[in-house]
């Protein structure tokens, strides 16, 4: 080839020197000597591409240890112990292991958030731990030889006692709904959920404290076997490593998540308007949720008919959805756990445990869990996936579940704007009220779970929701300035009143009356405006409530599908597909239980002398 190259500069040399004789006898033989010049160069264009490269294609190699090769990057994982032969795949499915990052002594250390990807990467060794709560001894097959002297058994001293407290617990609590409910709406046709996983109030310990939480392995509530959509032979043998807290009624605790499980599910459901018809919805969707995971813990965006360009608001978003994973996947077990499952304990425990570890072993070394979305869906994907280990960190205190929501909110406060408060799509960015709602959510569950958040970020929360009012005060817009919509307003109203702010009557009347001017079942559904209206609302427990209330089961509940799912032609349903209307739908109903009623003293402001 370089003989080619060669022969093609003479030749252009010979023509240039040829056209520059004074003779015109020369003139035949540049033309010839051009046309054969371009020859070559055009074989030159065709044969470069074949040039053997070293190292692969590429010219450069660095052997240092510094160095982050493919191999490093492939075979990264929380697990020391992990084979390459195990995690191929042509191998059979591995057994389901702890989460990834239950014993990361360096990273547990740190005190602060890392400020750059090198810190993060630059992790200590990691330590397996079994972290399930085990199944009755006549199902739960001895553990391995080789870890039996690492396994404790959990403390089994006051099981009888617990026992006759569940069992007198029970009783009260059924005679309470048999008197509160109607015999078609009674407790005893809704399903019960799983033992709770709400950590116990009295753990004021720091919560990602692998030493501590070994310690405390005596079981707040009994196990119980429960199917799970693709068991795996883990469950057996994994052990718990955390607590769980059993449930209370309402107003007995300060947990947000209480009410999930058990007893208090139940009255739950019946003093706040939901029954036996959206509990069976409830349970659908998670079937249907179950059976579309993937086998790597995930959810496809592309199998669900996500990233369908319909431009709602007339804006195009160019491919929003396609690549949104991890979105999808906290969507699905926000939906799990609000109904009361864990990676410890529920139905669906084992896809809650491999939508948790699929989320952490793919976090980004900053934190980031925005995956490869595109720009409008990675703050999205970010903050939801990140909500849903939030979540998992409250309900368990797993230690691995806390530090990857350490790393993800250090994330969420490198992208908050310093001065207005607010997110959007790039740090930087002055902010909108849509992404606000959805790292106001991300701060609160972790401040629940332990994580140390400055009060700042949430004085950053109001500013900005301050700028967004409009009407009286109770009207919210996308950006300042903008005009109110009912999407906004919904979701500003629940963020207020789940962040603690007391919210003025009249502001509370106007929003209502806005969004009851446009209950579900009128225009087009847009579950994700409801999703925000039915948490607000929820909290309020007054006649707007009850309206609203109404109104959505009878729109989901007709409208729900044979196989669990509901339909994608919503006002967003393009961008996230099946899984995400399923999801939001499903959280809609689970409102009577999800969050518990915050009291409304210094929640609601009233002008003195005023009653609701």
């Amino acid at each position: 080839m370089y003989a080619v190259a060669i022969a093609a500069i003479v030749l252009l040399a010979a023509t240039v020197w040829l056209f520059r004789r004074t003779k015109r006898d020369g003139r035949g033989a540049g033309i010839v000597c051009l046309i054969l010049s371009v020859a070559l160069h055009v074989a030159l264009l065709w044969l470069v591409p074949y040039q053997a490269q070293n190292a692969g294609g590429s010219s450069t190699e660095d052997d240092s240890p510094d160095h982050v090769g493919v191999d490093a990057i492939t075979f990264s994982t929380f697990e020391s112990d992990l084979q390459i032969a195990e995690a191929s795949g042509y191998s059979d499915p591995m057994p389901i292991a702890p989460l990834p990052v239950h014993s990361l002594q360096e990273l547990l250390a740190e005190p602060t958030v890392p400020d750059d990807a090198k810190s993060a990467v630059d992790a200590g060794s990691v330590e397996e731990d079994a972290l399930s709560i085990p199944e009755p001894p006549a199902e739960t097959p001895p553990p391995p030889a080789a870890l039996a002297s690492t396994l404790e058994p959990p403390a089994v001293e006051d099981s009888e006692l617990a026992a006759e407290l569940d069992s007198a617990l029970d009783q009260l609590l059924k005679t309470q709904l048999e008197i509160a409910q109607s015999p078609a709406e009674a407790p005893s046709q809704i399903e019960p959920s799983a033992p709770s996983a709400d950590p116990p109030k009295q753990d004021d310990q720091p919560a990602a404290d692998p030493s501590m939480l070994t310690e405390q392995r005596e079981p707040a509530v009994r196990p119980q076997a429960s199917p799970t959509v693709r068991p795996s032979a883990a469950n057996a043998s994994r052990q718990a490593a955390t607590t769980a807290a059993a449930a209370t009624v309402p107003g007995e605790t300060a947990s947000d998540f209480a009410n999930r499980v058990g007893s208090a599910k139940q009255i739950a459901l019946a003093e706040t308007g939901g029954d036996a018809q959206t509990e069976a919805a409830v349970r659908a969707a998670l079937r249907f949720l179950a059976e579309s995971q993937r086998d790597d813990g995930s959810w496809d965006p592309r199998a669900s008919g996500a990233g369908v360009e319909r431009m709602p608001l007339g804006e195009h978003r160019f491919g929003a959805g396609t690549k949104s994973t991890h979105a999808l996947t906290g969507l699905a077990l926000l939906t799990m756990m609000g109904a009361g499952n864990t990676h410890l304990d529920g139905d669906y425990k084992d896809n809650v445990y491999r939508g948790l570890s699929y989320l952490i072993q793919n976090q980004n070394p900053d934190g980031s869990l925005s995956g490869d979305a595109t720009l409008y869906a990675a703050s999205y994907c970010h903050s939801m996936a990140a909500l849903a280990l939030c979540e998992a960190a409250v309900m368990t205190r797993d230690a691995s579940a806390v530090e990857s929501s350490r790393r993800a909110v250090g994330h969420t406060i490198r992208m908050q704007h310093p001065v207005t408060g607010g997110w959007r799509y790039t740090r930087g960015d002055p902010g909108d009220l849509s992404q606000l709602g959805w790292q106001a959510m991300v701060l609160d569950a972790a401040r629940r779970a332990g994580v140390a958040i400055p009060n700042e970020r949430f004085d950053g929360i109001a500013r900005f929701l301050h700028s967004v009012r409009a009407g009286s005060g109770g009207l919210a817009s996308y950006r300042p300035g903008e005009a109110a919509s009912r999407t906004m307003t919904a979701e500003a109203l629940a963020t207020r009143l789940l962040i603690g702010e007391a919210v003025p009557q009249r502001e509370i009347d106007e929003a209502e009356r806005y969004l009851l001017d446009r209950p579900p079942g009128t225009g087009q559904d847009n579950y994700y405006c409801w999703y925000y209206a039915t948490i607000a609302l929820h909290q309020l427990q007054d006649d707007a409530w009850q309206r609203w209330n109404a109104a959505l089961k009878r729109r989901l509940l007709s409208t729900q599908r044979p196989d669990g799912s509901w339909p994608a032609g919503t006002v967003w349903g393009g961008y996230g597909g099946t899984i995400y209307t399923t999801s939001m739908a499903a959280l809609c109903l689970q409102s009577y239980y999800r969050h518990t009623i915050r009291g409304t003293r210094g929640r609601v402001a009233r002008a003195p002398g005023t009653t609701r």
